[in-house]
């Protein structure tokens, strides 16, 4: 992969274009995708307690919710099991990595955790891996183990 723009940013306009795109799971098929793991859990709690629990253990941990928002289906109904929660995670000044390659036309937050409802009432949260990406710069390496250590810390809270 040719990476030829990652950076941290507090950019809120930046951040809310990136995070409020619906999720699709073709996306995570995409090439710029395949090198890294995305990570998929099943939460034991529906949507509105896993973002709940979510949002408790990230801040109980040091790491900032910058954003949180709601994000529709393209072409979908206006129903609450049809969308997709967003919490776009940040450092102690509140700013999260944007990423974009080479051959990518849309900027990527690599420090973003979707949460969706499945048809059982479960919800599913992805995230990506974060040892699937270089650190960016800039990042105290306390953030960074704080981040390294996300998908242990929300699989012991949510399953």
């Amino acid at each position: 992969m040719h990476m030829t723009r990652y950076w941290m940013t507090g950019c809120m306009a930046l951040i809310l274009l990136v995070a409020g795109r619906w999720p699709q799971r073709d996306d995570l098929e995409d090439d710029h995708l395949r090198q890294r793991t995305r990570i998929a859990l099943t939460s034991k709690y529906d949507m509105d307690e896993t973002v709940r629990q979510i949002e408790r253990s990230v801040r109980r941990n040091g790491l900032p919710v910058v954003l949180r928002t709601t994000v529709r289906p393209p072409n979908g109904t206006d129903q609450p099991h049809e969308q997709a929660r967003v919490l776009v995670l940040g450092d102690e000044d509140g700013h999260t990595p944007v990423l974009q390659t080479q051959d990518q036309a849309r900027p990527e937050l690599p420090w973003t955790v979707v949460i969706r409802q499945r048809a059982d009432g479960q919800a599913e949260v992805l995230l990506s891996d974060p040892g699937g990406l270089a650190p960016p710069e800039g990042v105290s390496e306390q953030t960074l183990q704080k981040v390294a250590d996300l998908p242990d810390m929300l699989k012991a809270v949510l399953t």
